[in-house]
């Protein structure tokens, strides 16, 4: 078996790790979730200008999968609005379960491949998606 923890999401989880003492001035919105069972957190802000994400930052406290996730959102949230985050969560949501869908690499133009050896351990898929779920959180500042 693949191990899970290969170079390309631990190299997503440094990005998030490198990124943790940066932090983004005057962000226009705020957004915290938790993974109860295993004691993940992601704290994400934006910063909105006319509807669309223009600089964004990530803190993840959890496993490398967490980080990884977080580091993949970075990778993608800039130049996004909020309502497109939430159909980039359903869609990595429905790929992790094993559903192909035809415009993922359009949503994730650098693959998803690195997360592979994670879709049939379907009890780690809420922690690669839980940065994607603060989607629908965001509070303005």
């Amino acid at each position: 078996m693949q191990s899970i923890y290969q170079d390309q999401l631990l190299a997503l989880a440094r990005r998030v790790r490198d990124n943790s003492s940066l932090v983004l001035s005057a962000p226009s919105h705020v957004a915290e979730v938790n993974n109860p069972v295993c004691g993940d957190r992601v704290l994400s802000t934006i910063k909105l200008e006319n509807n669309m994400i223009i600089a964004a930052h990530a803190e993840a406290k959890g496993c490398a999968l967490c980080e990884a996730g977080a580091g993949l959102w970075l990778d993608i949230v800039v130049g996004q609005n909020i309502s497109s985050l939430l159909s980039y969560h359903a869609a990595l949501t429905s790929w992790l379960a094993g559903k192909d869908d035809t415009q993922i690499s359009v949503r994730f133009p650098n693959g998803l491949d690195s997360f592979s050896p994670v879709r049939p351990i379907k009890n780690r898929h809420k922690c690669v998606t839980l940065a994607f779920s603060t989607a629908d959180k965001f509070k303005r500042v």
